[in-house]
């Protein structure tokens, strides 16, 4: 009998140890164990990233597949919202005035971006922020199939007449300051621009006969290229671009005599934070962007929409956009566009271009 009392006892006591030394199963483990895939980015209210233009241009096609993928990534809704105004100056000052605590994020274009001081839009520069820039992509010259304009010696003849109707997405942005670094080489002075808010809308007014020609991201108007609605007579990469039915669009170095640098004005359309919002934000939303980066939807994307995949992050974007802010703000001082001057910026000419004096501005 003592016998059985002694085991029943021993058995006690070894699910009395058992049981406290075990983790319940609806616990999270403690001790530094915690699965960060698991954990809140946000656990305040829901992220925003505003979109300094309007829906279906170049800036807001490019951004929403890879927000989509960071938020599959991390289980979270990252909201996105649009507003023009300023080549996204408005959008960027409005994102600066919130809280910097890693809740609200700025997309733009790189170019519309870089032209923020010589504009006079925003004293913003890529100081402020760290950037995530997936893609990089050309601009397209495109008319009507109907339009007399088929090559671009023909275009050149069209824009010395001083008749123009050129459409483009808004003044200061990417395809834009292209346009102005074209126009020097082919020696026009200037052109009649309509100003329509975003690419797309650009290249809508050439479908719908209000614009002769019109110049946009290729990524807002290569559907219409595909379906035959618009001709594309050049692209600003250095290389042409073959579309799905086999046809090769020119590239506008192989068209246009010293266009050889006009493919470094290529822009990005990078996603934004302020660089002072909290680390651990910050690090989540490089994760969640370089893991979006890696997935078939995104690639299948950029395929699709003329997109090159570059992922510039940390210094490699840092210095893309320093380089990115003295091209264009140059170009567009050089073509009499705006009266602020990039010295005045203590912005260099490309040729003078040095990163580790422009890196040094980090820290003042």
């Amino acid at each position: 009998m003592k016998r059985v009392i002694s085991a029943i006892l021993v058995l006690m006591l070894v699910i009395m140890f058992t049981g406290c030394s075990s983790t319940p199963t609806n616990e999270t483990p403690g001790n530094g164990d915690e699965d960060p895939g698991n954990e809140k980015v946000w656990s305040k209210t829901t992220p925003t990233i505003t979109v300094g233009f309007g829906a279906g241009g170049g800036t807001d096609t490019a951004v929403r597949p890879v927000i989509a993928e960071m938020e599959k990534y991390l289980g979270e809704t990252i909201n996105v919202l649009n507003q023009d105004g300023g080549a996204s100056a408005v959008a960027a000052t409005n994102v600066l005035n919130k809280d910097h605590d890693g809740y609200s994020m700025f997309a733009t274009g790189s170019g519309a971006f870089a032209g923020f001081g010589v504009n006079d839009t925003s004293d913003s520069t890529w100081v402020d922020w760290v950037s995530f820039h997936a893609f990089t992509g050309p601009a397209a010259i495109v008319v009507n199939p109907k339009s007399d304009i088929k090559t671009m010696d023909d275009l050149k003849d069209y824009l010395s007449k001083g008749t123009q109707n050129f459409a483009i997405g808004s003044f200061g942005n990417g395809p834009h300051v292209q346009t102005e670094a074209i126009l020097q080489l082919l020696g026009i002075e200037s052109v009649n621009y309509m100003t329509l808010g975003s690419c797309r809308d650009a290249g809508i007014s050439v479908v719908a006969g209000d614009a002769e020609v019109a110049i946009g991201s290729f990524s807002a108007l290569i559907d219409f290229v595909n379906a035959g609605e618009l001709n594309a007579l050049a692209v600003t990469t250095g290389e042409g671009w073959t579309l799905s039915n086999g046809e090769t669009i020119p590239s506008i170095t192989t068209l246009v005599e010293g266009a050889d640098d006009i493919p470094q004005l290529c822009e990005t359309w990078p996603i934004m934070i302020p660089r002072d919002a909290p680390e651990n934000i910050i690090d989540k939303v490089e994760e969640a962007f370089n893991h979006a980066l890696t997935t078939d939807a995104v690639k299948k994307f950029a395929e699709e929409t003329g997109y090159l995949i570059v992922g510039y992050t940390g210094e490699e974007a840092d210095k893309f956009y320093s380089m990115q802010t003295a091209a264009y703000s140059w170009v567009q001082y050089d073509a009499g566009l705006v009266e602020v001057s990039p010295e005045s910026l203590d912005l260099p000419r490309l040729e003078d271009f040095d990163w580790s004096v422009e890196k040094a501005k980090l820290n003042k």
